[in-house]
């Protein structure tokens, strides 16, 4: 019944199951995993204020560089799961490793191991059957540019307790000065209005680094458990963390209030 089947001509016909077999296998998990992964990396406002000048600061150009470059990898890695083709002839992160060099070596080192990879990959045709060596030989890159990463955010927070704390002593300042009712009432509020920002802005840095935690947490899984990849007690560990993803990225503010407007743009 389940035996190769002869027909005329020398034709023969192959069982289904046998069919079935040639086929990539599920990485369906890995895939979702890295789909939300990618799309939580990728957090400009972080770094980007309302009204701020064109031209970041450096430090600030450099996390957005990050995010980008470790966003890209997730999305090709999300790619190769779903048996896709990349279409990568080039280093993709080539144009990111620069923009981080001055403020973290390392995170730069590490862009660019992983910009290497995937022009490798991509130049070879890699599919599904090269994920999980993809998988192993990105995880130290990775697990680098998110160390990288958070460092870099962590060196940011001193300046925005600074900001606040300066915000804060001007409005004081300028309610000590109005001369009537009215006037203190339009600057309570707008002190209220850049407390809930800074507020915003400071779980926005919490939580974010919260994400980046639960991405390196999930690909080091992804390393772990590569060689059984399509196993049920492997999906079921990769679904978990993608379940965890998704609430760390739900906390991450993204409404206008999320950013704090510069401390320069407060009356004087």
């Amino acid at each position: 019944m389940g035996g190769v089947m002869r027909l005329g001509r020398g034709f023969v016909l192959l069982p289904l199951a046998a069919l079935i077999g040639c086929g990539p296998p599920d990485y369906t998990p890995v895939r979702d995993w890295a789909g939300v992964a990618g799309n939580a990396a990728l957090y400009p406002e972080l770094v980007t204020r309302p009204g701020s000048t064109p031209a970041p600061v450096p430090a600030a150009d450099a996390i957005n560089a990050m995010q980008q470059s470790l966003s890209t990898y997730l999305q090709a890695l999300g790619t190769l799961a779903a048996d896709g083709l990349l279409m990568i002839r080039e280093d993709p992160l080539a144009a990111y490793a620069p923009r981080v060099a001055a403020t973290s070596p390392k995170g730069a080192e590490a862009i660019q191991t992983l910009g290497a990879l995937l022009r490798e990959r991509g130049r070879s045709l890699a599919r599904a059957p090269q994920l999980r060596a993809t998988i192993r030989e990105a995880d130290a890159p990775v697990q680098a540019l998110i160390a990288a990463m958070q460092e870099s955010i962590t060196a940011l927070e001193p300046a925005e307790a600074t900001a606040r704390e300066q915000t804060r002593t001007r409005y004081q300042r300028l309610l000590r000065e109005a001369r009537d009712e009215p006037s203190r009432q339009i600057l309570r509020d707008l002190a209220a209005l850049h407390e809930a920002g800074f507020a915003n802005r400071a779980a926005a840095f919490s939580n974010y680094q919260t994400v980046l935690a639960d991405i390196a947490k999930g690909h080091a899984l992804l390393k772990e458990r590569v060689s059984h990849l399509t196993q049920e007690e492997t999906a079921r560990q990769i679904r978990a963390a993608e379940a965890e993803l998704r609430r760390a990225g739900a906390r991450l503010p993204r409404d206008g209030l999320g950013i704090a407007v510069p401390v320069m743009a407060a009356p004087r």
